[in-house]
């Protein structure tokens, strides 16, 4: 229940493996061919644009292929910030993205953020008037770990902001496709008309994990990541950009996540439930709109290391809400994966960690602080 994955039953095996064999036989060259300089299949781009007409036109120049999401995020912000700048993230936020900006030597400024609507723009707006940071990079559709939405009101005035602080905006949109409202939610990237939001995603969560293929739609900044992207690592496989153009091309693609989108609605329910009935009454979950993860409040006395150290040694895996925040806030909090069928594994799990978090609520003070 640790990494946000949805295990393989979930995902179009045996459609992709037929995908796979087509592609083959029609194109082997695609199996040899390689280039620094051409990262775009062009197939594979035209299902990007096609994708997003919903929404807005996308100018396909500004389309770099990637070998996944958070190589698109990390390409973005090598073109938009230097080593010392600091980004406006959102607190909490996935953890990857704070390991991405310490990595590159750069800071990271949380912005409040509420568990349905998500980051204060506000707070992000006092922040860029103060020049306290370089760039933003949030998670606006089913925020990892929170579940939350923006709305579409505050995507629309993020958008106005950063063009006018002439900010850059990073956008992670990858659970874009998995939100459980009626409609897909539009990107921030739908309202940008100075080309300062750069929309990264790519289909590892619905499709195929192991296709490692993303994308960044760049905006103004095509030409810098375009050139970071090809220095750095080359072009991503046209071979399975070709066999995910395949899969997106028919109904294939929408027919998946929507059965995707109900079961993920039904199995964060019965988590949700299963929680409930084996924590502390004190414990509060999340109702996230999207994706597949829990954002769990336990008890004030509990910390969250202390309980994974236990967990781990009893064969039960999460994330330590610290992982979250920069500055190491939600000491008490922790993200569950409910991607996985729920089983008479999966249901001890949860109470065996409900049984670890009864004892540690249960403590005296004086002995936790000794430990």
């Amino acid at each position: 229940m640790g990494s946000s994955w949805p295990l393989g039953e979930m995902l179009p095996m045996k459609r992709m493996q037929k995908t796979v064999a087509a592609v083959a036989r029609r194109d082997a060259t695609l199996l040899s061919a390689v280039s620094c300089y051409e990262t775009n299949y062009p197939e594979f781009a035209r299902q990007i644009v096609r994708r997003a007409i919903d929404w807005g036109h996308v100018d396909p120049n500004e389309i770099v292929v990637t070998g996944s999401c958070t190589e698109a995020i990390s390409l973005c912000l090598c073109a938009v910030a230097k080593p010392g700048d600091t980004i406006a993230i959102e607190s909490a936020t996935y953890f990857v993205l704070l390991q991405l900006i310490e990595a590159l030597g750069m800071k990271a400024l949380e912005i409040p953020t509420h568990p349905k609507t998500g980051p204060s723009i506000d707070a992000l707006e006092l922040a860029l008037s103060a020049g306290l940071v370089q760039a933003v990079l949030l998670i606006p559709n089913a925020n990892n770990p929170l579940g939350c939405i923006m709305p579409e009101a505050n995507k629309q005035r993020l958008a106005a902001l950063v063009s006018k602080h002439n900010i850059p905006l990073i956008e992670d949109d990858v659970y874009g496709d998995l939100c459980f409202t009626p409609e897909r939610p539009w990107p921030v990237k739908a309202y940008d008309t100075g080309g300062n939001v750069m929309l990264c995603s790519s289909f590892s969560k619905a499709v195929s994990p192991g296709a490692r293929v993303g994308y960044v739609l760049a905006g103004r900044y095509a030409q810098e990541v375009a050139v970071l992207k090809m220095v750095s690592s080359g072009a991503t496989s046209h071979f399975f950009q070709a066999v995910l153009a395949d899969f997106l091309s028919g109904s294939a693609y929408e027919t998946q996540v929507r059965k995707m989108r109900r079961a993920l609605a039904q199995r964060i329910a019965r988590m949700s439930d299963a929680i409930c009935h084996a924590f502390p009454q004190q414990t509060t979950v999340s109702e996230p709109q999207g994706g597949f993860v829990v954002w769990v409040s336990l008890p004030e006395q509990v910390d969250a290391l202390a309980l994974h150290e236990q967990a781990i040694a009893q064969g039960v895996a999460f994330m330590p809400g610290q992982l979250f925040s920069a500055s190491g806030k939600y000491s008490n909090y922790l993200r569950l994966n409910c991607g996985n069928a729920w089983s008479p594994r999966v249901e001890a799990a949860i109470a065996t960690l409900g049984q670890l978090v009864h004892r540690e609520a249960d403590r005296p003070s004086v002995l936790r602080s000794a430990a």
